[in-house]
């Protein structure tokens, strides 16, 4: 009997020690990580992963639900079972697709979206994922704890990161109830990461028209970085949108030998001519920056 007890009372006292060995892994990784932006090589899409130790913000998901969960599990910890929030840019499959799944693996503490609206099935499917998780109401109406947070994008909306890390939502102006669907991308948000001396800018697929409509209303466009619209396409990063940013550097995030021709030799050509350096995820892969100190400037890291 005593044998067994001292067997019971060592098992005890090693998962003990086994819980706080973790525990406090888990606590150094939460309190010890740099912010990192990462734009994830989803193919012909969109992905961006801005984590701060258990903390991520995801803007938009690519096409492929099992591209983009492989993606978020090489840069979330195992145990970290949530994402903080996502922000949906627009409706289009290329920025929607991915994301069904992330609601299937991850449990989702708010998502950011706009009004706009579309007919695709990929859409109605993530609209019913977001409906699931809304917050069940009591029978005064009000939301009962415990479920998603929804919050209409649009400008004026702020994200905070415990370092003081800051999402700014720049546009649209105004709700998207009345937008078009087939001016999907007139709709896409535009959201400024900013983190003491650095500054991404973030523009969905944004027209050329909509970055003319963002100079007119004086909006802060001025960034270190750029994530270029609509993957290279000719009709976004117009010249005059790139004389308010003036990028150092430029991220275009797009798929291999991709039937559009993107990105476009003149919109690179723009790229160059203001001096900004260009990086494509159709290269490289996924782009890695690490931001470890406000002062000092993201850098990009080998994976």
């Amino acid at each position: 009997m005593i044998y067994y007890r001292k067997i019971i009372y060592t098992g005890l006292v090693f998962l003990l020690v086994l819980a706080l060995l973790v525990g406090g892994i888990i606590f150094f990784y939460q309190k010890n990580q740099a912010l990192e932006v990462i734009i994830l090589d989803v193919g012909q899409g969109d992905a961006i992963l801005i984590s701060e130790g258990s903390n991520q913000i995801l803007i938009d998901g690519g096409t492929s639900g099992k591209k983009l969960l492989e993606k978020l599990g090489e840069y979330i910890p195992f145990w970290d079972r949530q994402i903080e929030g996502i922000i949906t840019t627009h409706p289009d499959q290329d920025h929607i697709g991915g994301l069904i799944d992330a609601f299937q693996t991850y449990k989702i503490k708010t998502i950011f979206k706009t009004e706009a609206r579309s007919s695709s099935l990929v859409f109605s499917a993530l609209e019913k994922a977001i409906e699931k998780e809304k917050p069940a109401r009591n029978a005064f109406g009000k939301a009962e704890a415990g479920g998603m947070e929804i919050v209409e994008a649009k400008k004026g909306v702020k994200i905070k990161f415990p370092s003081g890390a800051e999402i700014d939502i720049q546009y649209p102006f105004a709700s998207l109830n009345k937008l078009n669907e087939k001016d999907s991308n007139a709709g896409s948000v535009v959201a400024k990461l900013i983190f003491g001396e650095n500054s991404f800018l973030f523009t969905g697929d944004l027209p050329s028209t909509q970055e003319a409509e963002l100079i007119k209303n004086k909006v802060a466009l001025k960034a270190n970085i750029l994530k270029v619209g609509h993957h290279g396409s000719k009709y976004s990063t117009s010249q005059e949108f790139l004389n308010e940013v003036k990028p150092e550097e430029a991220i275009i995030s797009v798929g291999k030998n991709n039937r559009y021709g993107h990105p476009t030799p003149e919109v690179l050509e723009r790229l160059k001519n203001i001096g900004a350096q260009i990086f494509r995820t159709d290269e490289t892969g996924d782009i890695k920056y690490e931001c470890s100190k406000p002062e000092a400037r993201c850098v990009i890291v080998a994976n």
